[in-house]
């Protein structure tokens, strides 16, 4: 899925987000992809960028209960890597045909797939989370220049 104006409207009116970094696989670990600094690096770039960054407590009482989830999937070879990045803004959803029913759901995403040197793998993977990210950026500033210009 791309984004398209609609899977932008879904970011109209969100008070923040809260940073979940999936794990990685020890292999990929252990040639330098590390979780933690991604968290920071993806967190620093929100906040830079004006992005209200949610603590926990603050998720759990947020109307929709937005979070942004950030998986790096990875498969070793010989000499390298194949790998996918994901970025999804996933929030609490309601069924229109039956709206006491509610989950969790991606409401905008960006995803690839490449592959990359065993040496180049954690570059790779952060220059893919930052063009990613600012999309996220981008779209989310759209979404709330535009609900002030208009009200």
């Amino acid at each position: 899925m791309d984004t398209t104006e609609f899977t932008k409207e879904t970011l109209r009116g969100l008070a923040g987000v809260f940073v979940i970094v999936e794990t990685v696989k020890p292999d990929a670990e252990a040639d330098g992809l590390n979780v933690a600094q991604m968290q920071q690096f993806v967190e620093k770039n929100l906040s830079d960028a004006g992005v209200p960054l949610l603590s926990h407590d603050e998720w759990r009482s947020t109307p929709g209960r937005p979070w942004l989830y950030i998986s790096v999937n990875t498969i070793k070879f010989l000499t390298g890597y194949f790998y996918s990045v994901d970025i999804q803004l996933k929030q609490e959803v309601s069924l229109s045909r039956a709206s006491s029913i509610s989950t969790s759901a991606a409401t905008w995403e960006l995803g690839s797939i490449g592959m990359s040197l065993i040496s180049d793998l954690p570059d790779r993977i952060r220059q893919t989370v930052e063009i990613y990210l600012q999309r996220f950026i981008n779209d989310y500033k759209d979404m709330h220049t535009e609900a002030t210009i208009s009200h």
